[in-house]
């Protein structure tokens, strides 16, 4: 359908007012305000279409309940950042520092048990350490077989069996 010169005329005094708006300088006469009316009818929807989009977005953003960080200002996002990483090396030392002090109380527990029992059986151990002996590179304790009743503490000993020999080591202590 065509357009007479008179719709033609008042189209391209409204484009052109329109463009003057934007800060565009147009003759009224000018044969490319058409195209240019009919680019910016079309933006228009185009942006029409693009806020539908976008509210659409936002509701299904909002039913999913994202966490969402807008950053403004120019260096937030690095600050934001680096109280990430303080977090998670705050985190990781505390952490080690529980373990740490973990493993020294077992050490100390550890160390405090293995003393005990060398307390215990030092008497004994330091006897038996006395009585070894090295023959051609090889260590190894003499004992004696037990004579009646007495017994005498790592020196003595007494065959059970043909394959089983008992050393007696002492008496507990009454």
């Amino acid at each position: 359908m065509a357009m007479t010169e008179d719709e033609q005329k008042t189209l391209r005094a409204y484009c052109a007012f329109l463009f003057k708006e934007y800060g565009f300088q147009f003759s009224t006469h000018d044969p490319v305000i058409p195209a240019l009316f009919t680019i910016h009818k079309e933006i228009e929807t185009l942006r029409q279409s693009n806020r539908e989009l976008a509210s659409q977005i936002e509701a299904a953003a909002s039913k999913v309940s994202p966490v969402a960080f807008h950053f403004h200002y120019k260096g937030e996002a690095w600050k934001f950042q680096m109280g990430i990483t303080i977090k998670w090396i705050s985190f990781g030392l505390l952490i080690a520092l529980f373990s740490t002090i973990a493993v020294w109380y077992w050490s100390m527990q550890l160390d405090v048990t293995h003393l005990r029992l060398m307390n215990e059986t030092f008497p004994i151990t330091a006897e038996l350490n006395k009585r070894v002996m090295k023959q051609d590179g090889f260590y190894f304790i003499d004992f004696t077989a037990a004579k009646g009743d007495s017994v005498q503490s790592f020196t003595e000993f007494r065959k059970l069996k043909p394959n089983t020999v008992r050393v007696y080591l002492g008496r507990e202590k009454q």
